[in-house]
């Protein structure tokens, strides 16, 4: 019996020690806010406006609940996963890229879904995720990069449509911090490849330095999409030849991004290019956000220019946001956006938006 007693003693201490060394955290963030929205299209002198009051989800942050995990393989190695969803609060609905549903709407893990090693190397995952050039884009937007307020996306995507922030089938290492210095490289596969057309492929890379309140850094993304290929006769009515029936877009955006925390106001800045085969646009953002003991307020700048294929295209906005912390989990907010976009044969078509909404976030 004493030894049956020891024993067990031992197989307990034995999964005490296992079960400290392995990890799972449930967390997410539940987001809604109720506003004005207002847009006006105006096209060929004829304006249609729409205002609606409305009901919203993922104001200050995407709304999303998940999970993560980390188990102590020994040796300073460690096997880690994130599986991640997003949702609409207003309707709860699945909505993984933003605060409505989207086209991967019936994806349960459509924001993140990957899991891998990390170690004194850096950290290496497989799966869904994010790219390198949005963790650079983020850390430097401004209005905090909030889902709703920070109005970079809209604006800079008036020519080239933005970039993709999340791609599939990714490998992705993130480096250590070298003395501040540190990178990340995403490669994506895009496994649709057919016997007529090659395979799309994304490519994102930044380099980085963050050291007390300054950081800096550079982002690259590629965004290859699939070339197909026809079958024609030849001039003299010969046998079929293969040739390519449409040239590869390729979509690459260039980021240079810092900000700068001096205590009393943190600024934030970026420059980016992005070309294609006929476009070229040149965008910039600059924001700043200033604390109040539990308040804060940001406020963001955002304009953009594109020329090519015989069209220009701009747009420019600005956005003020307010939050105060009822708790370290609960936050309210109000802020207000205004946007306008021109775009079409020499700007045919201007698109103005404007909205006020006040919120809560609590996360968990």
């Amino acid at each position: 019996m004493k030894k049956t007693l020891i024993a067990l003693a031992a197989l307990a201490a034995t999964a005490g020690v296992a079960h400290a060394q392995s990890s799972v955290t449930l967390y997410g963030v539940a987001d809604a806010f109720i506003g004005q929205n207002v847009t006006k299209v105006s096209t060929g002198g004829t304006e249609t406006k729409l205002s609606q009051g409305k009901i919203d989800g993922s104001g200050l942050s995407s709304s999303r609940w998940g999970m993560r995990g980390s188990e102590d393989l020994g040796g300073g190695l460690a096997a880690v996963f994130t599986l991640e969803s997003g949702f609409d609060i207003s309707t709860g609905a699945l909505a993984n890229n933003g605060g409505s549903a989207s086209s991967t709407a019936s994806v349960l893990f459509g924001r993140v879904a990957s899991v891998g090693l990390k170690g004194s190397f850096g950290e290496v995952r497989l799966g869904r995720q994010y790219t390198a050039y949005d963790s650079l884009r983020g850390a430097t937007n401004n209005t905090y990069d909030s889902n709703t307020f920070a109005q970079t996306g809209t604006v800079w995507g008036t020519g080239i449509q933005d970039y993709s922030n999340r791609t599939n089938n990714s490998v992705r290492y993130d480096s250590p911090s070298f003395g501040g210095f540190s990178g990340a490289v995403v490669y994506g596969f895009g496994e649709d490849k057919t016997a007529t057309a090659s395979a799309s492929n994304s490519t994102s890379v930044h380099l980085k330095y963050a050291n007390g309140p300054l950081l800096v850094g550079y982002g690259y993304q590629r965004e290859k999409e699939t070339v197909g290929s026809t079958m024609f006769l030849g001039a003299t009515g010969g046998a079929a030849v293969g040739t390519p029936a449409v040239v590869a877009d390729s979509r690459k955006y260039n980021l240079l991004g810092a900000s700068y925390d001096f205590g009393v106001v943190k600024l934030v800045g970026s420059y980016n290019t992005a070309k294609n085969n006929t476009l070229k646009d040149k965008e910039y953002q600059i924001g700043l956000s200033v604390p109040f003991g539990a308040a804060s307020v940001a406020m963001g700048y955002e304009r953009a220019k594109s020329e090519g294929a015989g069209s220009t295209n701009k747009g420019h906005g600005y956005s003020l946001l307010g939050t105060y912390d009822l708790s370290k989990r609960t936050t309210l907010y109000a802020g207000y956006i205004n946007t306008k976009v021109e775009s079409g044969t020499n700007a045919s078509t201007t698109s103005k938006r404007t909205l006020l909404a006040t919120g809560i976030r609590h996360t968990f």
